[in-house]
């Protein structure tokens, strides 16, 4: 499990008091839904911990650049994601002045709050659940599996209905849809 500890013991004393906090971050890769995206260089973020009384409120920015896999013709691509970052760090004993439907992280006991799960939920939120290397992307022909972006095929788009729902076509009336 990867961690990326700050230490905010010199903010809790002073209302209002502010760090900054930048860096990289050696992660493999992180996943959204099927997808894995795969990172090829460290993820890089800025960060301003600030006290907000009963807590350290964290924000800023993350990116990384990856490499995803298209959607539609399954071909891999580089995908940089940027992303902000939100995090609330909540003191010891506070836990009851903070609204139920506030996402928090506790202060570590030695005054150290772990960044990571928040630079984490930054980049999983920003990540496509199905990612695109083109907006045109034709794909993958559903009959014979060419990648139609490099090369064209003699299927028929009749022949791709031979799923379970072939049998819808059959229905229409194409005479009356031809008035």
């Amino acid at each position: 499990m990867h961690s990326y500890n700050v230490d905010v013991s010199p903010l809790l004393e002073d209302l209002g008091a502010t760090t900054h906090e930048e860096g990289a971050l050696e992660l493999r890769g992180f996943e959204v839904g099927d997808e894995e995206f795969i990172l090829d260089k460290p993820l890089r973020f800025s960060v301003d911990l600030t006290n907000a009384g009963s807590g350290i409120v964290a924000s800023g920015t993350v990116q990384a650049s990856a490499i995803a896999t298209c959607s539609r013709c399954l071909e891999p691509f580089p995908l940089v994601i940027d992303a902000d970052v939100e995090g609330f760090y909540v003191l010891p004993g506070r836990e009851d002045e903070i609204p139920e439907e506030q996402e928090t992280e506790p202060i570590l006991g030695e005054g150290t709050v772990d960044l990571f799960p928040a630079l984490l939920a930054a980049l999983t939120l920003e990540a496509p659940f199905a990612p695109l290397h083109d907006e045109a992307c034709a794909g993958l022909c559903p009959v014979c599996g060419c990648n139609l972006n490099e090369e064209t095929c003699d299927c028929h788009a009749e022949e791709s209905l031979l799923g379970p729902l072939a049998g819808l076509k059959d229905l229409l009336d194409t005479d009356e849809l031809a008035r």
